[in-house]
């Protein structure tokens, strides 16, 4: 799994599910790891929703993530035209974050 990889963009999925199953709260507390979600949408004839996650590990290692989610419908709301995500590391190294995901994988597994 790398940074951005699908194996990576499901886990993140399956992790929010876990961790705010009912996508009720835009900001908890994963672990060691603080998540805050914003949600930006917009619906006229071109329409789309943005929804960015900003995780922050506050203790050593320190790292903070941020991951967007971005949806585009033209005028048939049942089809999107773009789907996409994107993650970008702003702080902090890619090992430490890929290995506290893997560790919340395995709680999710077990």
């Amino acid at each position: 799994m790398r940074l951005g990889d699908g194996n990576f963009f499901n886990l993140f999925s399956r992790l929010v599910t876990a961790t705010n199953p009912d996508r009720d709260r835009d900001e908890w507390q994963a672990g060691a790891v603080r998540w805050r979600r914003r949600r930006h949408v917009e619906w006229s004839t071109l329409s789309f929703q943005i929804e960015t996650h900003e995780l922050e590990h506050a203790v050593r290692p320190r790292w903070r993530l941020v991951f967007v989610h971005e949806i585009w419908w033209g005028i048939d709301r049942g089809k999107a035209i773009r789907n996409a995500h994107w993650v970008h590391l702003a702080q902090g190294d890619r090992r430490d974050v890929l290995k506290w995901f893997q560790a919340r994988q395995a709680e999710i597994d077990a």
